[in-house]
Parts: structure tokens; sequence; C-alpha cells
């Protein structure tokens, strides 16, 4: 590997994955643990925090396993939809700016918001660049040589068509979807969660497109610990829900099928040895360390 490639995966690392690791703690333990109390705007319900707060943590999962990986082709899916989230999430954010802390209020909310909006314009500069830079970097992956199969690739094709149509359909109708949530949102909460469930549809379709088992391995760890953490906060949260509303149980089933769909992903993915061993990373497959 050049001293030019070195320095370019070296700075995908620190410039982008660790430093985005830590904000995803920090929203961990303001939206899951602390129910959204202090953040960048208000919630109509702490359910609503907490289902955020419980896609950060399988964010954090999926960046700390990327993190460990060597090679971009093992890391791209995740790069990617960790892009576009802080793409959304900023134009949310400055889309209803009136309805966050940017304009006032308690000083820790304030504060708090203005460093989430800092937060996600630096991290989509730096993002864009150094994705643009890792694109024009020498070497090419080696393609995939494992056939596909059917079983493996529906359940991810599933995740893909409903995380992409409620996303699209929480962005663009954010009223009318409200309407229809099965606890109490505001369209700044249901856009937020639109937002989560559209990279997950995104997320889905770069995993079929690689349809490797090894380069969906942190994808899926994020599927794993993300559907768990959204099932626990539908639980801890229960009173909130109207459980006569039918999409309360398709939203808990949805949540439980995705956890399940993560671990036989994790389980699929290649031996160990993929995270740590520099044997395994020789041929035209650029490393990220």
């Amino acid at each position: 590997m050049s001293p030019s490639e070195r320095e370019m995966t070296a700075a995908v690392r620190g410039g982008f994955i660790l430093p985005l690791a830590y904000c995803a703690g920090l929203q961990v333990l303001v939206l899951l643990v602390l129910s959204g109390q202090g953040s960048a705007w208000t919630f109509r319900s702490p359910l609503s925090a907490a289902t955020m707060g419980a896609g950060y943590l399988g964010g954090l999962a999926m960046l700390v396993a990327a993190a460990r990986l060597r090679r971009w082709i093992d890391v791209r899916v995740a790069y990617g939809s960790t892009l576009l989230l802080l793409v959304l999430m900023l134009a949310v954010t400055l889309r209803y700016r009136g309805d966050t802390h940017l304009g006032g209020g308690d000083i820790v909310a304030f504060l708090y918001a203005w460093g989430w909006l800092l937060v996600h314009v630096v991290a989509v500069i730096a993002g864009v660049i150094l994705l643009i830079g890792q694109l024009r970097a020498p070497g090419r992956p080696s393609p995939r040589t494992e056939p596909r199969h059917w079983f493996t690739v529906l359940p991810v094709a599933l995740v893909a068509a409903i995380g992409g149509v409620t996303g699209l359909l929480a962005l663009a109708f954010p009223g009318f979807v409200a309407e229809l949530w099965p606890w109490p949102v505001s369209e700044l909460d249901v856009s937020a969660l639109g937002v989560w469930a559209l990279v997950f549809g995104f997320g889905s379709v770069l995993a079929i497109r690689e349809g490797d088992p090894d380069r969906q391995r942190a994808g899926a760890i994020n599927y794993l610990v993300a559907g768990l953490a959204a099932v626990v906060a539908v639980l801890v949260h229960a009173g909130e829900v109207d459980w006569a509303s039918p999409y309360a149980w398709v939203y808990l089933v949805l949540m439980a099928a995705l956890a399940l769909t993560g671990a036989v992903g994790w389980l699929m993915a290649g031996p160990a040895e993929l995270w740590t061993s520099p044997r395994l990373y020789a041929g035209s497959r650029r490393p990220l360390a």
C-alpha cells in the first residue's frame, strides 16, 4: 500500500468513522437513556426519543465494527449509509429549525441544538470530501465469487422496501404519517424517524448490491442492535402506545424481524480473522489501515 493510500484510509477512519462513533454514543445517552431530555428539540413522546436512540445505538455498533475492518470494500455500505443519514438529518433539522431549540429555550438544549447542527454540517462536508478521495484512490476491489441465494437476499430486500417506502412517506407527508403513528409524534419527530427508516432501506439496497456476507457484517450488527433496542424501547414505554392500532403490532413485529435478520446476517458473515488478520487483505482490495 502506498503512503498516499495509507493516509487516505487513515483519514476515513480518523476523520469520519471514529468521531461519528463518539457522537452516536452521545446521542444514545441523550435519546435512549435520558429519553430526549436536553436534546436538539422536544419530542412529543419519550418513546420517539428512545426509538431514535435505538437507531443511534445500532449506528454506534456499526461504526465500531467498521472501525475494526481494514478494507474500504468492507465498510463502504456503513460509510454510505452514515453519510446519507447525516445529509437527511441536516435537511430535516433545517426544514423544522423553528421547532428545534436553535432559537432559544433551556440553555443546555440551546447549546445542544447548535452542537447538533454544527456536527452535521462539518460531518457532511468531511464525509463528501473523504468519499471523493477514497473513490479516486488507486486499486479496485476483487469481484465477489460466491453465488447469491434467494433466502439470503429476500429478508434484506424486505427491509429495503419497507424502510424505503416508510421513510419516503414520512419525509414527504409527515402530517399524514403522524396521524397513523401508533404513539404521539410531531411532524419533526416523524420526519427524523423517517430518515432512519429510509437509511435502513438505502443501506439494505447497498448490501444487496454487494451480495457478500463478509461485506455486510457491520450492517448486520446494526440491524441486530437497532432492532432489539427498538423492541425494548417499546416495551419500556408501552403505556404511550395505542395498542388498538394495528400499526403498533406491525411496528413491533417489524423491529423483531429486523433484529432476527441482523442476527442471521452476522452469523453468515466470514470468520473473525477477517477483522484482524493482515493476510486476508492482500491483493487489489484497499485496506483501511
